[in-house]
C-alpha cells in the first residue's frame, strides 16, 4: 500500500509537473504571439514610413526632373537669342566693313586723282620753268646741254 500511494503522490507529482509545463507552454506560446504581433505591427509601421518616404522621394525627383528641364530649356533658348544676336551682329559687322572699305577706296581714288592732277600741274609748270631758263641761257650765250 505504501507502494501505492507512493506511486500515486508520484502520479499526481508528475501530473501536477505537467500541468504546469502545459501552462508555461501556454504562456509562452501567448508571448510569442504577443512578441510575433508586436514585430508585425512594428515592421508594418516601418512599412508605411518607408512606403511615404519612397513617396515623398519620387515626388521630389519629378519636381526636380520638371525644374531641371525647365532650366534646360531656358538655357537653350538663351543661347539660341545669344546666337542669333552673334549673327545679326556680325552681318552687321561685315556690312560696316564693306561700306568702309568702299569709302577707303573712294577716297583714296579720290586723293590719287588728285594727285596725278597736282603732277600734271608741276610737270606743265616745271617744263615752263625749264623752257624760261633755257631761252636765257641762251640769251646769255650757253649751251644748256652743256651744264
Amino acid at each position: 500500500r505504501a507502494d501505492s500511494e507512493g506511486l500515486q503522490r508520484r502520479l499526481r507529482e508528475l501530473e501536477q509537473a505537467l500541468e504546469q509545463a502545459r501552462e508555461d507552454k501556454r504562456a509562452m506560446h501567448q508571448e510569442m504571439s504577443r512578441q510575433h504581433q508586436e514585430l508585425q505591427r512594428q515592421a508594418a509601421a516601418h512599412s508605411q514610413r518607408l512606403e511615404a518616404e519612397v513617396k515623398s522621394l519620387r515626388e521630389q525627383l519629378a519636381s526636380r526632373l520638371q525644374e531641371s528641364q525647365r532650366s534646360h530649356e531656358a538655357a537653350s533658348k538663351a543661347l539660341a537669342e545669344r546666337d542669333r544676336t552673334i549673327a545679326q551682329l556680325q552681318g552687321t559687322m561685315r556690312a560696316m566693313e564693306s561700306e568702309y572699305e568702299q569709302i577707303l577706296h573712294d577716297s583714296l581714288d579720290l586723293v590719287l586723282a588728285k594727285l596725278a592732277e597736282a603732277r600734271q600741274h608741276w610737270e606743265e609748270q616745271g617744263t615752263a620753268v625749264e623752257l624760261q631758263h633755257k631761252q636765257r641761257l641762251q640769251e646769255f650765250g650757253l649751251n644748256p646741254l652743256e651744264m
